[in-house]
């Protein structure tokens, strides 16, 4: 009990920590090549846990999970492509354009707006005014700590790639909801990171000249990247997004921006602010008012 009370905290630490650990990556490898291969070697490994799963450690209750139709395979293979492929792979090429990673941040973080706006018509999910009001609190609490980094003037081929990984993640979110439960949390992880590492691969063949330099420090980033992000933060959000209302589940990503500025700021020695800091606390009592007054 006290560990699943723990997770969405350490969902925000980890799903911050792959902003840091993705801006080491990139300066050895081009972006898609990079999450390329994460997603195939993430693939590899939940195949190999779903494997041990059902041959050593659930064998009955595998005859009922494997008992999945073609449309929920499916279905859950559009959500990898959607959460894996459209937001990560338009939040990347956003940032080769020239968009700054702040701005970025910001439009990929009205995602909590969307998202709880939508699932009322979707999920009959309606938020309480302290809900809403939580909301506002969060938004403005990214405004507040992205503030002294936000650039001026930036390229709109950034802005308009920041509204595609907007719409996939968002998207991506209300249909795992939506069948979340069909198939077990493993495989469906393997069914996402299969179908998003062939979309990438896709993008490598015909789009860029790829390219990897195995550094220590690329590394290093990679493994983060699959064991920590993939195995880790994806895994808590597909967990949060069954058991908790969108509201609630989704608020969690406000706290992200400030908290990667803070670990930024730690592992890289990236400036951090005083009003990035009191954006942090913005956002953190926005989280408190939408998690404390959900209606389950």
């Amino acid at each position: 009990m006290m560990l699943y009370r723990l997770l969405p905290f350490i969902f925000v630490f980890l799903w911050s920590s792959a902003f840091v650990t993705a801006k080491i990556g990139l300066e050895y490898a081009t972006p898609f090549a990079f999450l390329g291969v994460r997603f195939l070697i993430t693939f590899i490994l939940f195949g190999v846990i779903t494997g041990a799963i059902m041959m050593y450690v659930a064998k009955p209750a595998a005859k009922n999970t494997n008992a999945t139709g073609a449309e929920p395979v499916l279905a859950t293979a559009l959500v990898g492509l959607l959460l894996h492929g459209g937001y990560l792979g338009a939040s990347f090429f956003a940032m080769a354009s020239g968009l700054g990673s702040a701005m970025a941040a910001l439009i990929v973080s009205t995602q909590p707006l969307l998202t709880t706006t939508l699932a009322i018509f979707l999920f009959r999910e309606m938020p309480s005014r302290l809900q809403w009001t939580g909301i506002g609190f969060g938004f403005c609490g990214v405004i507040l700590a992205l503030w002294p980094t936000l650039s001026i003037n930036p390229p709109i081929t950034g802005i308009l790639a920041s509204v595609v990984a907007l719409i996939s993640i968002t998207i991506g979110t209300l249909l795992h909801k939506r069948i979340g439960g069909q198939i077990s949390l493993m495989k469906s992880n393997m069914i996402q990171a299969f179908a998003a590492s062939l979309f990438f691969g896709a993008l490598v063949l015909t789009v860029e000249t790829p390219a990897i330099d195995w550094t220590s420090r690329f590394v290093f980033a990679l493994s983060w990247q699959i064991l920590a992000v993939s195995a880790g933060a994806y895994v808590i959000l597909m967990i949060m997004i069954k058991r908790k209302t969108v509201a609630a589940t989704t608020s969690y990503l406000f706290l992200v921006p400030p908290s990667t500025a803070i670990i930024a700021y730690l592992a890289l020695n990236e400036p951090l602010s005083a009003i990035t800091i009191s954006g942090f606390g913005f956002a953190a009592f926005g989280v408190y008012l939408v998690t404390r007054f959900q209606k389950n």
